[in-house]
């Protein structure tokens, strides 16, 4: 692949007829039919988003949630990928999901949660690495993890970021009551560590940290307008993708990675190591909505494979594959660390998602042309 410069609910409207022929009964009952209409209408919250009876449109998501949901900033959780930790708990809540690379060239995968409250628990939860900690940065997440590369313990416990560490060698301020193990016959005692959401309130609230989501938030990704389809007509079909191929070195084939699209639900299925992706607690395969192929710069750091990957670009390639179509063009950062990457078309537009989850995969450059993609 060569590089290329490279976003209301429906009202009652039963309610817009009233008054057509009533007699003066009817007519009295006229004010409080305007009252409910009146009480339904759209208002501005603080942060400029439309607020439709209680609810606005997720910046992650672009579908409509709790407005209290939609105002909190969200958890950016690690979740253990290897085959011997699966199946996943939790999963399925995530808005966002991110799998990168990690050294012995399999992958892990990270999810941006919203809505984590009502879950029994979430993970199992792996250990960080610095690219997961920047990429979240991205969303104003909560960064939360068990374990660390050397290379993140700085950033970890230097205070820039809101972390919840698991108290593992190094870390300084560990979160202390949401992390615990269970039973899991069979798996190892490191596949047995999950995050709690009772215990993940307390060490949020023991941290201080403010759950509010900035008022001149940035917005990561562009939705298709409320109830529109973005059919990306005249574009290739893509409904079989593969961000590693078969290769191993990639990380991606390591694992085995392919997405199958669905037409009947406009969503891209999860399969890993040859088979269906589970969340175990719903007994549902993962699917998504959107999936994004996001080439990046990446360096091995050491001889034990450990890796890093560039969360800032400028004219950097991507792929985003939406309702079975296929757009390539390139993805940019405007600022500092954090500053949102941005997908945009061959014509320098911004790429516009279809409403629902997006799985962003973290593409090496070095391996960009093991790809499958049918």
């Amino acid at each position: 692949m060569k590089k290329g410069k490279l976003f209301l609910l429906t009202l009652a409207f039963a309610l817009i007829f009233a008054g057509c022929g009533k007699d003066k009964s009817e007519e009295e009952d006229l004010d409080t039919e305007s009252e409910i209409v009146e009480s339904a209408e759209a208002s501005e919250g603080s942060d400029g988003r439309e607020v439709v009876d209680g609810k606005v449109r997720s910046y992650f998501t672009g579908e409509w949630i709790d407005q209290e949901l939609a105002s909190r900033r969200p958890l950016a959780i690690m979740l253990n990928n290897k085959k011997e930790a699966l199946p996943m708990s939790g999963v399925n809540n995530a808005s966002v999901i991110y799998e990168c690379p990690v050294e012995k060239r399999i992958t892990r995968w990270m999810g941006i949660f919203e809505d984590w409250e009502d879950l029994e628990r979430i993970g199992s939860v792996r250990s960080c690495r610095l690219y997961f900690l920047h990429f979240a940065q991205e969303f104003d997440a909560v960064y939360a993890h068990f374990g660390q590369a050397f290379y993140a313990l700085d950033s970890l416990n230097g205070g820039e970021f809101d972390v919840l560490s698991g108290g593992t060698k190094g870390i300084k301020k560990p979160a202390a009551n949401m992390y615990d193990r269970i039973s899991r016959p069979g798996k190892d005692w490191e596949h047995t560590l999950y995050a709690f959401p009772e215990g993940i309130w307390k060490d949020i609230e023991k941290k201080g940290y403010n759950m509010d989501m900035p008022g001149d938030f940035a917005e990561k990704f562009r939705f298709a307008a409320d109830g529109e389809i973005e059919e990306y007509e005249g574009y290739p079909d893509a409904v079989f993708l593969q961000p590693g191929g078969t290769h191993g070195e990639n990380g991606f084939g390591g694992v085995k990675a392919t997405f199958e699209y669905n037409a009947s639900d406009r969503k891209y299925y999860r399969s890993t190591y040859g088979n269906p992706h589970i969340d175990e607690l719903t007994g549902e395969q993962v699917a998504v909505t959107n999936v994004i192929f996001q080439y990046c710069d990446g360096v091995v750091l050491d001889e034990d494979d450990y890796l890093h990957f560039a969360s800032q670009s400028y004219n950097n390639d991507c792929i985003v594959f939406t309702n079975g179509k296929m757009i390539e063009g390139y993805w940019n950062t405007e600022g500092d660390l954090g500053a949102p990457a941005r997908y945009y078309d061959k014509e320098n537009n911004q790429i516009v998602l279809n409403n629902g989850k997006t799985f962003v995969c973290i593409v090496w450059n070095d391996y960009a042309d093991e790809a499958v993609i049918q």
